[in-house]
This record gives structure tokens, sequence and C-alpha cells, in this order.
């Protein structure tokens, strides 16, 4: 395996023949059914790994750092570069949605300046160029898998895709070093080949994607197309307390694919992201993140396209109000209904989102510290995220009332489809909604107009029905 910092761009047509070739000499790696159900064997030349075998071969790790090689690298050219001066060009900046999932120093991810897209928000297009761009973006996804399963010699099929995102770095965003699939933290030792420490999954504390084995990264612009320094992709040596060497650092170049395990041995972060000039163009780094697992019940669900008018402008006297999002039927992670509540048409929503926001911000230490963490989705929700990452629960404004001319908020449970919310979630949700609701009223009836406020204290009272706890 080539060292990090001597990756070279690869032609497209050597990149080509060398896929051909491997290929070529794996296609007679299949995995056996048995007649138990248990996992299969594999059989090729090269000894492709199944999912148990590539788990030991990572295990081994533990006593045997030489193999590191194998469970790391860089590609480069996996996809063409006008493939990907396309999908750039019709992601404009500001249609990231902030933190992109993460909650601030999440896994110690400092997440300042940084933003992202799933594949959900990619779904709905409202052009025939997004159209192409989704239909485009999931071929490259596949082209990524297919990389990082051949490269890391998989059989085929092994892996699955767990989550998709594009992410975009401004000033300033950076990742801390970090594992994938679990808390990890520093274990002094004593090893006569002069390791001081060994990076060790912390089991006291439950993680929220235990069963990731391995992730890619798809730079998707560079220093001089994005007006950025810095941003380079990182791996932090495991046993010497997190330091970042020479050779762990990748350079950033469009194109360039980095593959690697989820497990401790490969920590890993971004350098924060910097100006390049003082010029107008704000700087921004962009990139395909991708996670894997070996559980095809655990395989990403990919929505179909959805087609919506570019305005959704309704007639009522709020010029903000949207329409309700759709979801499909066999969508696993359609969030839950919980509440709709009407508002009066003159309530701003602007103030009535910065208020709610502060009020939520300061319920998050309760009942315990870091028990919620609130963010602002786009510019019209708010999503809470309890502290064992089971699930959430947002705030919709200004969604139009169904059958009706009113506009009010929706309140929605999500999960990422794979589990369900936690019993403690449940527990405490009911808790922190009653307090939600008590203010809502307190914000609205303020206002001091009587207009609309029928409507809207009729959908307090059913909303406070449905819940199960008392009032705290």
């Amino acid at each position: 395996a080539r060292p990090l910092t001597n990756a070279k761009p690869m032609k497209p047509l050597l990149f080509l023949l060398a896929t051909l070739v491997f290929t070529s000499s794996t296609s007679d790696c299949t995995v056996n059914d048995s007649s138990d159900g248990s996992e299969g064997t594999c059989t090729n030349n090269l000894d492709c790994h199944t999912a148990s075998t590539f788990q030991s071969l990572v295990a081994s790790y533990l006593t045997n750092e030489s193999i590191l090689p194998l469970l790391r690298g860089t590609v480069d050219n996996v996809v063409s570069k006008s493939d990907i001066d396309a999908l750039v060009a019709s992601l404009p900046a500001n249609a990231f949605v902030e933190a992109g999932g993460y909650s601030d120093n999440y896994q110690g991810k400092d997440t300042r300046g940084y933003s992202a897209l799933g594949l959900k928000e990619l779904s709905v297009t409202s052009s025939p160029s997004e159209i192409e761009r989704y239909q485009k973006l999931l071929q490259i996804r596949e082209a990524v898998r297919l990389a990082t399963e051949q490269s890391l010699n998989l059989c085929p099929g092994t892996l699955f895709i767990d989550y998709t995102t594009i992410s975009q770095k401004g000033d300033g965003g950076l990742h801390s070093p970090h594992a994938d699939n679990c808390h990890h933290f520093f274990r002094e030792t004593s090893w006569s080949d002069g390791r001081a420490s060994m990076a060790t999954c912390d089991t006291t504390r439950s993680h929220p994607y235990p069963s990731r084995v391995a992730a890619s990264i798809l730079y998707l612009n560079d220093k001089s197309s994005g007006n950025f320094e810095g941003g380079q992709f990182f791996f932090a040596n495991s046993s010497n307390y997190g330091e970042v060497e020479d050779e762990g650092r990748v350079p950033v170049e469009s194109g360039r694919m980095i593959y690697f395990t989820s497990g401790v041995e490969n920590l890993h972060g971004a350098f924060p992201v910097l100006r390049r000039d003082e010029g107008d163009a704000q700087p921004r780094r962009l990139a395909l993140a991708m996670w894997y697992v070996v559980n095809p019940e655990l395989d990403e669900y990919v929505p179909s396209q959805t087609f919506v008018e570019a305005s959704t402008a309704s007639s009522t006297p709020q010029s903000k109000t949207r329409q309700r999002a759709g979801y499909h039927p066999n969508d696993p992670e359609a969030p839950k209904g919980l509440f709709d509540i009407p508002l009066p048409n003159n309530v701003d929503v602007d103030t009535l989102i910065q208020s709610m926001g502060t009020y939520l911000v300061s319920q998050q230490n309760t009942p315990q510290l870091n028990s919620w963490k609130v963010s602002k989705y786009g510019e019209y929700k708010l999503h809470i995220l309890f502290q064992d990452h089971s699930a959430m629960f947002s705030l919709d404004f200004g969604v139009a009332m169904m059958d009706t001319y009113d506009w009010g908020v929706v309140f929605e449970r999500h999960t990422d489809g794979k589990k369900p919310a936690s019993l403690q979630y449940q527990l405490q949700e009911s808790v922190i909604l009653h307090g939600v609701l008590d203010e809502l009223s307190r914000l609205v009836l303020k206002s001091g107009h009587d207009e609309d406020k029928e409507s809207f204290n009729i959908g307090l009272e059913k909303a406070r029905e449905t819940l199960p706890a008392r009032r705290a």
C-alpha cells in the first residue's frame, strides 16, 4: 500500500484497467450459502474476506500493527472529473443544512462551520437538473461503495451503506480525532516495541453506531475551486495518544477517495478549513462521506424522487407558509407525527422560532447535564436530540394545516428507522413537551391579539391530552 502522502492521481484509463484486472481476478469470489443459515464462506484465488474473516483481521490489529495498510488507503479517480464537477455545480452553498445531523462536539467532532445534505434532502427535486443530479449521485454512491469493498479486499456484496451525506465545511470547520463505532480513550502501555498508549473502545459508554465497520470520504473539490487552505483529512496515531504524523495527512485533491475501517485502529478527523484569500468567495470544502455495515437489515433506505413546485407559498396572510413534507409509505425513517397546533395568522414566525429556540436551549440540561441538544435545521425547523441518540423530536413552523387555510407548528418524532426510541427517551420526551407547550402558549397569548386564538387553544389542549406525563 502506498503512503497516504504519496497518493498520485491515476489516469482514468489506468484506473479503468486496474479495475478490470481486479474485477477479473475476483470474479470467482462468491459467498457459498450454508444449509444452517449461518454465514457462508468466500472462495477465490485472492481469498477475499467475508464479514467474519474481515472482522477477525481488524481485531488482530491490537497485537499486530503491521496490518494497518490493509485497513486504510486512498484511491484516485473513482469518479470522473466531469461527474464530480457537475455534482458540485448543482449544490449551492445555501442549500446545505447546518450541522447536518451532528450536535456540537458530538463524538469529539467540533462542528463549527459544518453543514450537510443527506439523501432525504437531495431526493426532493424542483427542476429537471435536480432530478438528473439525484440520479447521478446514486450512481456515484454505488461506485464509491464498490471501490471501498474492493480496496478492503471484501467479497462482493459484503458491504452495505449505513448512511450517505455530502458534507460542506466552511471557515473554521474541523473534526477532532475519533472512531466511527465507539467512544475511545487512551490506555497507557509499556510494550517492548515502544508504544506508550493504545486507543481503546470505552465499553462503559454506548455509541449510536456500533455496527459500522468501514467508511469512505470522497473529496469533491480542492483548495483552488473551494477557496480554502487546510481542511485535510488525517489519521491520528492510535498508539501515541492521537498524535497526527505527516504520513497520516491526506492532501485534498478532487476525486480522491479515502477508505478505512471504523474502529480505534483508524482514529481520524479533519484539520480546520481556512479562507484562501480575502476575496468575496467563502471557503467551501466538499466531500461525499459514507459509512458501511455488513448487516443487510441496516442498509440505508434510498428515498424515491419527490418533485415539488419551486414555490410553495400559500394564499394565507403568512407569506412563509409551506406545504407539509411528504414521505414515502415504505420509508422506515419517516417521522411519527405527534400533533399539530394551528397558529394565529398575526404571529411572526421568525420571532417565534427564535424565542422557542432560546427556551429549548435553556432545557438542554434537564433532567441532567447534556440530556438534550438543540439545533436549527434549515430556516424553520428545530431539532431536539436526546443524549442516547435513539430519537429526537422536531418543531416545524409555518406549515399549512391539512384541509384548511390555517398554518401552524408540526411536532414529529424521528428515529433512524432501524431501532425504536428508547424507553428513557419516551419518558423524557413527554416531560419536555409539556414545558414546550406551556412556553408556546405563553409566547402566542402574550401577543395581545385575540383573533384566531380559539383554534390555537383547542389544538394546544388536544396536544396536551396525547402526552402521558404530567407537566413538571
